[in-house]
């Protein structure tokens, strides 16, 4: 049996796990990393934000971890890590398809919205090949001096005992099994980043604090060779380009339909992440139907999406396609006394705005200051409540600006009306953080502000029903109201109708 003592033990290796890791052994603390497979190992969530960037670039001031740097802009990434696949990510587009037609929009982009996020491919955010980009931070974080352990499973903790209070217990134990060998791991905190709530719901044996989140999603998806590019579909049918801020390849890429949409990463090593995202109750899984055959089914319900994927191959991961059920689980508790975990152990909403990598890196920022008052039990108690109760009001909107967009998903023009919130918080958040200095960190996408959380009650109030959501022509309107106080970048008025060629504070 091998014995180690730590301040922080970090369960969970994905990019999250590893920079938290690194932060708090840049401020001094020893740090134990355990993962229960190794890397590389396939990934999704790969997709970053502008958001994200602008926090990833503090965080790598605040904490003196230059070597990320790189990893904020398309550019800068190329030229110091070449070898680490990624690719260029130069905002949002999405493309609305109808059932069994082939692709059609008009002069005024009615069934189109790009959304820039920055000026130029070189200062683009990215697509990250989360195998590659996770096995990297995995060894930065050894090169910080963190403490690693893979092929490690945990097999007992009283990390979650509820019968001692923090002044009364101020280490907890791990016991991990490790190539059948036997490790512990005594520790003042543990820091749960693995993304898989179920592994601990029987472990921290508290109830649901809230019900089910209003999104139902699930997903098929996986990493394919050889799809056509979306920008040689649009020319091939005469479709105009000429007025996209960007190749819209080079971006975010949604194909929206009514109950669902796809998004399509495209990399540089000319493999692209692809997956349809489908609300549960409009695409029910028929068990009956492999993952295979329902792939094909819906590749085949949107004619002009399917002739991306004529000569497309599965390539990662090695067991090919993947179907999951529901995506989300009702919240349960955030933090205890001595543990905390990261957003993606805490629960998943949907990708549809590319939340996932911000949302962390926001997460794993406020749970590092929390952890300052590690010597001091009463401060750590209310630190670590306080980050409990921003990451929960965080996944509570992501969940509400994703559901708005499912339930619009019917009528483009709706739908477009439905994503201008999440923009309005995005930019706004951004200018927040540029005004905000030190630690004051507003919450992600405004989710502590008031107003903004007032302006979403309105804009549900106001949404439709789907019977009625035809005839009516008052949403959008609702919405600009409802989000003016945050539209700083001009949202609802682009030069050419839905082509917005520059969004991103600077």
């Amino acid at each position: 049996m091998s014995h180690y003592q730590v301040d922080v033990c970090v369960i969970g290796s994905g990019f999250a796990g590893s920079l938290i890791a690194m932060m708090l052994a840049s401020e001094g603390r020893t740090v134990a990393l355990v993962e229960r497979s190794n890397h590389p190992r396939f990934a999704i969530g790969e997709s970053s934000t502008p958001l994200g960037n602008f926090k990833l670039r503090q965080i790598v001031k605040r904490y003196d971890l230059p070597r990320l740097e790189p990893l904020t802009q398309y550019g800068p990434w190329i030229n110091r890590y070449p070898d680490l696949t990624r690719g260029p990510k130069r905002g949002f587009s999405y493309f609305w398809h109808r059932r069994d037609q082939a692709f059609q929009t008009s002069k005024s982009h009615d069934c189109e919205l790009l959304v820039t996020a920055n000026r130029s491919v070189e200062s683009a955010d990215l697509h990250w090949l989360r195998a590659d980009v996770d096995n990297f931070l995995v060894q930065e974080a050894i090169r910080e001096g963190v403490l690693y352990f893979d092929n490690t499973s945990i097999i007992d903790t009283d990390a979650f005992d509820h019968t001692s209070s923090i002044v009364e217990k101020s280490r907890t134990k791990l016991i991990g099994e490790r190539e059948g060998n036997q490790l512990v791991i005594d520790t003042r905190f543990t820091v749960i980043a693995s993304g898989n709530p179920k592994l601990w719901e029987k472990a921290i044996d508290v109830p649901s604090r809230a019900k089910m989140p209003r999104t139902n999603s699930r997903s098929l998806f996986a990493h394919f060779a050889n799809v056509k590019k979306w920008e040689d579909v649009l020319i091939d049918n005469g479709i105009e380009t000429h007025e996209h801020p960007f190749v819209c390849d080079q971006s975010a890429l949604h194909h929206v339909f009514d109950g669902g949409w796809m998004w399509q990463l495209r990399f540089d090593d000319e493999t692209t992440s692809a997956g349809f995202m489908l609300d549960g109750d409009k695409y029910p899984i028929d068990s009956k139907e492999s993952t295979e055959q329902e792939w094909q089914r819906l590749l085949a319900t949107f004619p002009s999406i399917e002739s991306q994927f004529k000569h497309a191959q599965a390539v990662r991961p090695e067991t090919g396609l993947q179907r999951t059920g529901r995506l989300q689980n009702a919240l349960r508790q955030v933090a205890g006394e001595r543990w905390a975990l990261l957003p993606a152990a805490v629960g998943y909403s949907d990708p549809l705005f590319s939340t996932g990598i911000a949302h962390a890196l926001f997460a794993t920022d406020r749970l590092v200051v929390a952890l300052r008052d590690l010597n001091a039990p009463e401060r750590l108690a209310k630190s670590i409540a306080k980050y409990a109760e921003g990451v929960e009001q965080e996944i509570d909107l992501i969940d509400r600006l994703v559901s708005l967009a499912y339930r619009s998903s019917h009528s483009f023009e709706h739908y477009v009306a439905a994503t201008m919130p999440y923009f309005a918080a995005a930019t706004s958040c951004e200018r927040a953080m540029m005004a905000s200095p030190g630690d004051q960190m507003p919450g992600f996408l405004l989710a502590d502000d008031p107003k903004f959380l007032l302006a979403i009650d309105q804009i549900e109030r106001s949404q439709p029903s789907t019977e009625k959501a035809k005839s009516d022509r008052c949403f959008p309107d609702s919405v600009r109201n409802a989000i003016a106080t945050f539209n700083q970048v001009g949202l609802f008025s682009p030069r050419h109708p839905r082509m917005y060629w520059h969004t991103a504070a600077e």
